[in-house]
């Protein structure tokens, strides 16, 4: 029995020797056939296997463990195939070949549908997701700017989570949103930003994706392009696509980024001049039109009896970087886990991100956070397929007042506090503001309110919890032919609270009359307002997918499908004034009964569609697409519109049979038209009621009264024959690659028309109407966008490409409404913002002096007089943007950044006004503020006649000259600045560590990685005030989010933000 045993366990012994013994660690480097450089990124795989798959590292090496005997399987894009069987070898050296027939890569476009980038006739972009997240964004889109020809991204704020907006091709829509269609994983994205305010930003709801889960985004510009998408696609589309799982061992990878943000670009004061007014010293003034600054040591803040006669004594000195100072380091921390792997047959991807901000304002009054849950999964049986996604953002934050001009006793803004205060005070000592010397009855001015009351006082919350994925079923009927439906659903459920705190001065103290000026400080009784918001899109595709060859040379693809598109929302909303309770912010804490509004929109949208794409030979496709909308915004007989389109592209390396030998890698040349419409919104086509609220001279009088309601019709004049928007747009391109696609050229020409805009026009009060919502006028936009790509060294150790983007957007008013010459798109004080015929969409018009002669006519105050006309001042639109972006690759290192840069454009400036009204701007200084009589001045002689002007601006008057109460004439002229920016938009240093460093934790890869964002901005020395970027929310038709009237200017929107972090990557 012990023999039989000691055999059996030699034999056992043996059998296991042999089987580890057929299981060997294979390596090796894979290169590229054509210049013998490595190639990383390239599968290696074992054939007939689910295990065992790996990709090259950045230096084109492997190392995989294999069977004896087995195959190994090269793949990479654009290269062939290459299958190794192994044999008595542990090193396998791969040389792959170029695919002449696969040098385009293969691409998202409509409806989610991969296709050969050479077949399409139009322009399309496509982004990696590492791109995207390359210097660590918490926003979605940020990571592209300066990044992709024609489209402009920025952020309407500068607090955590702040709206991101999206211009693809410039304005074009006067009263519509210019912003694209999301779609995600097919499906389309509910982009709102469900509790829009004037003075508040709550973020987008495109920025709850998790960039840390996106495998890359295309961007669909024109109207060919986005034919399939129906009239939500007519300001382009953007296409994200999720990571999913690939079959192999599960991949955990981690990301862990932190970042300290700061204050980037505030403006420059004068720094001559202190605290008063008409040069003359005053302790209770806002403004800096005092005396010379001597260092001398004055009074300042509030004194009297309610003080005990104590007063506060500084020098009389300007502080440096005051403002700038204000502003505390912020902290933005963003963690991400991802599980991905699988089978052949059935796969999973799972990704957590929670990301926490502190931003720059002190205190804790900016705080973002937000967690993202994202799951996927796939599986295959025979010939179906379903796969699907699901999505989960919870995000919370507290946002101050953003703006709202120099009224800031009202709660309107940290900034617009901070403007108003005198250079010579130190900002930081008003910080305890139940300070006897800082608080509402002694703070230094009654004509604003202590910016960290402001902070601490005056803000809001809000919590939003959105919900988006889809369920896709594929079933393959033949070789050449799929069935396919897509269910997505989007739900978003928000409730937002924002309040103010009673601040009325008491009797007696120095805001209450009892001042040098006995100004009195503007009451607030304190308010309370509630929202909640809820929204849902439901939508449901079914589509036949075919792709078939005939013969040799000809080939045919296409879809045929349906969709039909279910959305709306509701909103209720409540709030209360004149608090009972001070600091108590219920609805039921009012001396005043409360105010409530409900407002529910409900659409829906039907639609059927087609496209087919016939090939020839691979080198000439030509596509044709139409769809057909039925909407329930549009009245029967207007509601069913359709959208033709069509595009041809011919690849002309193809065609003449080059090859790489020659030079020209690839070269193609498209043209493209297509028509899209865009209707309107829900309840546009009929009039409607709303509960009666009267104004009396006492109060107002609201129904329901003794049980019988009262209600009155809408004063805008809803129009029945209401058609949709409809656009055209011709398109002519090519693409080019040469030198084994060291340099690579993409240029895109395009003409856009928009016909039968939609706009509510004021019409004669006889009416009974204010308003008339009417199909008006026609926009054309004109431009070109060109990419170029250069490679200048490519080596085995050394990689550096240059990425160059160039765009140009020309927009035109075509037509207006028979009679009209102009349309306000919005204003503020006396600065208009127009569609003007003829002219570029959104120009502005000031007032403007009145010249006789060349000389310019003055009043009796020796200031100019107004000319009954106003002048065309420029337009919003910029003449160009160009972006410039390096990477270098030196083995294991990478650094790269990118510039951009926007030349012209106009826009008004509330922060230069503020500042000019008290001062504070640099140009206040002029002359050293001695007299001075304006050049070449005339004053009437009485007679209707003209004499020399021989009476100055004094000191005691300068601030009048500023002012554009006082000086309408020439002030405005100082608050239109220039949108030309250049910017250090990004830089970024990283390092892999060896795969024997990376191997002690137990990962395949750890890359440890610095960065910068918006790292430096230059200004031309015009604009002394703003970042161009932060034009957001403005006037009386403006609000923040994507609004044509909102690209008029800021309101004091304080600086912008530059970020500074450092990323750790690991891959297990």
């Amino acid at each position: 029995m012990k023999k039989l045993l000691l055999v059996s366990l030699c034999f056992l012994v043996l059998c296991i020797t042999q089987v580890f013994a057929q299981n060997r660690t294979v390596t090796g480097t894979v290169t590229a056939k054509d210049d013998g450089l490595p190639i990383p990124g390239v599968t290696v795989k074992i054939k007939g296997s689910s295990v065992g798959v790996v990709p090259t590292d950045a230096n084109g090496k492997y190392s995989i463990d294999a069977p004896a005997g087995s195959t190994l399987v090269f793949s990479f894009i654009s290269y062939l195939t290459q299958e190794v069987t192994l044999k008595g070898s542990n090193v396998i050296n791969v040389a792959l070949s170029t695919d002449t027939k696969q040098l385009n890569e293969v691409v998202v476009t409509s409806l989610g549908i991969s296709q050969s980038k050479k077949q399409l006739g139009y322009s399309q972009t496509t982004v990696k997701g590492e791109t995207m997240t390359r210097s660590s964004p918490i926003d979605l889109l940020s990571g592209i700017q300066g990044k992709v020809a024609g489209v402009n991204i920025s952020q309407t704020g500068s607090t955590p989570g702040a709206t991101t907006k999206v211009i693809i091709r410039g304005y074009g829509s006067i009263n519509g949103d210019n912003q694209p269609l999301y779609v995600i994983d097919g499906v389309p994205l509910d982009n709102s930003t469900p509790s829009q305010n004037a003075y508040y930003d709550f973020g987008n709801n495109a920025n709850d994706v998790d960039n840390n889960n996106v495998d890359n985004i295309s961007i669909l510009k024109g109207a060919e392009a986005t034919a399939l998408y129906g009239n939500r696609g007519s300001n382009g589309v953007i296409l994200i696509t999720t990571k999913k799982g690939k079959a192999g061992k599960p991949v955990v990878e981690f990301n862990s980024t932190t970042t300290a943000t700061q204050a980037s670009v505030t403006y420059t004061p004068q720094d001559e001049f202190g605290q008063g007014w008409g040069g003359v010293f005053i302790l209770s003034e806002n403004g800096d039109w005092g005396p010379k600054y001597d260092g001398v040591l004055r009074p300042w803040g509030a004194t009297g009896a309610t003080l005990g006669n104590m007063q506060l004594i500084k020098p009389f000195s300007f502080i440096k970087d005051n403002v700038q100072n204000t502003y505390d380091t912020g902290l933005e921390m963003d963690n991400n886990v991802r599980i991905s792997g699988g089978s052949e047959t059935t796969k999973y991807n799972f990704s957590y991100t929670n990301v926490y901000s502190n931003g720059i304002l002190p205190g804790p009054y900016d705080i973002f956070k937000k967690n993202s849950f994202s799951v996927g999964a796939s599986t295959t049986y025979k010939n179906l397929e379903i796969s699907g996604t699901l999505n989960y953002s919870a995000r919370t934050g507290s946002v101050p007042v953003s703006g709202g001009g120099n009224n800031t006793t009202q709660g309107n803004g940290f900034y617009g506090s901070l403007l108003q205060i005198p250079s010579d005070i130190p900002i930081k000592d008003l910080r305890d503001y139940n300070n006897v010397f800082f608080n509402t009855d002694n703070y230094f001015t009654p004509y604003a309110e202590n910016p960290y009351y402001d902070l601490a006082e005056n803000g809001s919350r809000y919590t939003n919890n959105h919900t988006f994925g889809q369920l896709n079923v594929t079933y393959k009927l033949t070789d050449w032919v799929k069935l396919n439906f897509q269910q997505g659903a989007d739900v978003t459920a928000e409730h937002n609270k924002r309040w103010s705190n009673v601040s009325i001065p008491t009797a007696g103290s120095w805001n209450a009359g009892n001042n040098v000026e006995s100004a009195i400080r503007a009451n607030d009784t304190g308010s309370d307002y509630e929202q909640a918001y809820n929204s849902f899109e439901y939508d449901t595709k079914l589509q036949a997918l075919f792709d078939k060859k005939f013969g040799s040379d000809f080939s045919l693809n296409g879809i045929v499908g349906a969709t039909y598109n279910d959305r709306g929302y509701s909103q209720l909303s409540t709030y209360i004034t004149n608090l009972a309770i001070p600091g108590f912010y219920q609805i039921n804490n009012s001396l005043a009964p409360a105010t409530s509004t409900e407002t529910d929109s409900h659409r829906r949208q039907f639609g059927y569609y087609g496209t087919a794409t016939v090939g020839y030979k691979d080198y000439l496709y030509a596509t044709v697409t139409a769809r057909n909308d039925v909407t329930s915004t549009l009245s029967s007989g207007n509601n069913s519109y359709f959208y033709p389109a069509a595009n041809v592209s011919f690849v002309l390396s193809q065609a003449l049979g080059l090859t790489p030998e020659s030079g020209i890698t690839f070269a193609k040349i498209r043209a493209a038209y297509g028509r899209t419409g865009s209707d309107t919104s829900p309840y546009q086509t009929s009039n409607t009621l709303s509960a009666t609220n009267s104004p009396l001279g006492f109060g107002s009088l609201l129904f329901p009264i003794n049980g019988v309601a009262g209600y009155s019709v809408n004063n805008t004049l809803y129009n029945p024959a209401l058609q949709p928007e409809q656009i055209t747009e011709t398109e002519i391109g090519g693409e080019f690659r040469f030198l084994n696609d060291r340099v690579t050229l993409d240029a895109t020409f395009y003409n856009r028309k928009r016909d039968k805009l939609i706009l509510a026009v004021p019409i004669a009060a006889t009416s009974g109407y204010a308003s008339e919502v009417i199909n008006f006028g026609k926009t054309q936009n004109k431009g070109i966008e060109v990419s170029l790509g250069v490679t200048p060294v490519k080596t085995k150790d050394i990689t550096w490409n240059l990425s160059y983007q160039f765009a140009e957007d020309r927009s035109q008013v075509l037509s207006l409404p028979d009679g009209a010459s102009k349309i306000l798109l919005n204003d503020i004080y006396s600065v208009n913002l127009y569609a003007l015929k003829n002219h570029p969409l959104g120009e502005f018009e000031i007032p403007q002096p009145l010249i006789e002669n060349g000389h310019t006519v003055v009043n009796t105050q020796g200031l100019p007089v107004q000319d009954p006309d106003q002048a065309l001042v420029g337009s919003i639109q910029p003449q160009f943007h160009m972006g410039l972006s390096s990477n270098l690759v030196v083995k294991d290192f990478d650094f790269g950044f990118t510039l951009d840069y926007q030349q012209g454009g106009k826009m008004y400036s509330n922060t230069a006004y503020l500042l000019n009204f008290i001062g504070a701007a640099a140009d206040t200084k002029y002359n050293d503020r001695n007299p001075f009589i304006i050049p070449g001045s005339v004053q009437s002689d009485g007679n209707g006649g003209y004499v020399e002007n021989q009476t100055p601006i004094t000191h005691s008057n300068y601030y009048s000259y500023y002012n554009i109460s006082d000086n309408p004439a020439t002030s405005f002229q100082n608050l239109i600045l220039t949108k030309t920016y250049v910017k250090l938009r990004e830089a970024t240093l990283g390092y892999k560590l060896p795969a024997s460093v990376a191997r002690h934790i137990g990962a395949s890869s750890v890359k440890v990685s610095v960065f910068g964002r918006n790292l430096y901005t230059w200004l031309p020395a015009s604009n002394k005030y703003v970042d161009p970027e932060m034009v957001g929310n403005i006037g009386t038709q403006g609000i923040y989010g994507t609004g044509l009237g909102g690209e008029m200017g800021e309101d004091a929107a304080g600086p912008s933000v530059r970020f500074y972090g450092a990323k750790l990557n690991v891959v297990f």
